[in-house]
């Protein structure tokens, strides 16, 4: 090796005589003095790379098989046994690894691409990968020692895909450093050894440790305000609650005093009012159970406290008569988001659920579309921390049927008991009968409530619902 270059390396904090161990040499030719590095594989030498050091040029041997450097310490019994590998963007970083006391350290032969690979299995520039391909699968752990500019987080995502995520944990430079040359340089080799050392696995999404998640506190958790159902279910920011019965049985009702006792203590609420006009009915459904009295008294006492409160708290998503547009669940969604943001909503209602406008894929089965959609809804509802009820009518009962509906009855899919944090039901055995059962079908661990069932009577003086004399 000239002396130009053993200078030259050893500036890099790399002792000419590793680089001389590891066959670099100088090649002289037209254009000048070349810093050679062989490229060794079983023991052979099958490329070169050259590198001007007055100049960054490189250049390699012609029709030479692409290789990863110093790739026979795949075969390393302490590899095979399960040491890690280093894996770096080139040979300086490797042998500054190396220099530093790691034994097991490769490098890619061409450097990093300067954007993402669509598709590396199949990229020229990773040939390499299958030519290694047994050695490679028999390494435990990879650690990605690339550079930490652009083009090495464009290396490291190309080689998380090729290697696998599970098998790969990446490393993290001090200031002003972008490489493991870099750091020998300027930290030393102790540096390096606690760089590669403090290498962090690479996210799976998905997968975590105890240590990923933070500390929660308690469960915010507000009450119906159906007294009879007391601590049986709650009101719970995050969740998804599915509400069934029949048809025309009274849910409606049974929401409007949830709503209302929402709207009271001022948490806004957001309604899909698609089946109810929203003037008058449904305006005032909610001031009867605000104001706690029937709709002969709406005539006769001042609505203004009941009208400012729900101004206030409660805000419409509905479809007009004139609208051309289908209201889908994507739609439903948008919407619920500006209300959220804007208007600081914590409640959403959809009711009911066949009244969306539902597109199911090509090739999408009714079960997987509901599947799809329900795990839409229960993301909308931690993504903002709103607690999300759908209201979703059963199937007809069987002639000669009169029992209570259950989450696995509602048309469609058994996603809906499957999928809901809460379940309630609301049946009438009686239609003619003011007697009614309110079921807690299910409620997720860990949430408030417990699974039950009350009898109750709707007291129309009052617009509330009260346990039912026996």
């Amino acid at each position: 090796m000239h002396d130009r270059h053993k200078e030259w390396i050893d500036g890099r904090g790399i002792t000419p005589e590793l680089a001389e161990k590891f066959g670099l040499t100088t090649t002289r030719d037209g254009d000048g003095f070349w810093l050679t590095v062989p490229y060794i594989e079983a023991g052979k030498v099958i490329n070169h790379k050259y590198r001007m050091t007055s100049e960054k040029r490189h250049r390699m041997d012609k029709d030479a098989p692409l290789a990863l450097w110093n790739v026979d310490a795949l075969s390393h019994p302490d590899v095979q046994q399960g040491a890690p590998v280093v894996i770096t963007e080139g040979e300086w970083d490797a042998l500054a690894a190396i220099q530093s006391g790691w034994q097991h350290v490769v490098s890619v032969p061409n450097g990093a691409p300067q954007s993402r690979t669509p598709e590396p299995e199949n990229a020229k520039r990773y040939e390499w990968v299958f030519r290694h391909i047994d050695a490679l699968d028999k390494v435990k752990t990879f650690v990605l020692a690339t550079d930490g500019d652009t083009a090495g987080q464009n290396l490291a995502s190309d080689l998380i895909a090729l290697l696998g995520a599970e098998r790969c944990r990446f490393v993290a430079y001090p200031p002003h450093c972008k490489d493991l040359n870099e750091v020998l340089i300027h930290h030393g080799h102790q540096a390096v050894v606690q760089i590669i050392n403090g290498a962090k696995p690479v996210p799976v999404q998905g997968l975590y440790s105890m240590d990923d998640f933070p500390e929660k506190g308690e469960v915010t958790a507000w009450p119906t305000g159906i007294a009879p159902l007391g601590d049986m279910i709650h009101v719970v920011p995050g969740t998804l609650t599915v509400f069934t019965g029949y048809a025309n049985m009274g849910k409606s009702t049974v929401m409007n005093q949830v709503l209302a006792n929402l709207i009271s203590v001022n948490i806004p609420v957001v309604i899909a009012s698609f089946e109810t006009d929203v003037k008058p009915i449904l305006r005032d459904g909610l001031r009867m159970s605000l104001m706690r009295c029937n709709k002969h008294d709406l005539q006769s006492r001042s609505t203004k406290a009941a009208d400012e409160m729900i101004s206030e708290n409660v805000r419409i998503i509905t479809q007009l008569v004139d609208e051309d547009e289908e209201m889908t669940l994507e739609n439903f969604l948008e919407y619920c988001r500006v209300a959220v943001v804007r208007d600081g909503v914590k409640f959403v209602l959809l009711d009911p659920w066949n009244e969306l406008e539902h597109k199911r894929r090509r090739d999408e089965t009714e079960t997987d579309y509901i599947s799809r959609a329900l795990r839409a809804i229960k993301r909308f509802a931690k993504q903002y921390d709103v607690a999300f009820w759908v209201v979703a009518h059963p199937t007809k009962p069987e002639h000669g049927s009169s029992g209570a509906p259950k989450l696995y009855n509602i048309s469609g899919s058994a996603n809906w008991a499957n999928k809901a944090d809460y379940g309630l039901t609301y049946h009438r055995p009686k239609p003619d009968e003011n007697r009614a059962e309110l079921i807690v079908t299910k409620v997720r661990m860990g949430l408030p409530g417990k699974k039950g069932s009350v009898t109750v009577s709707y007291d129309f003086r009052t617009s509330e619902f009260v346990e039912a004399i026996a």
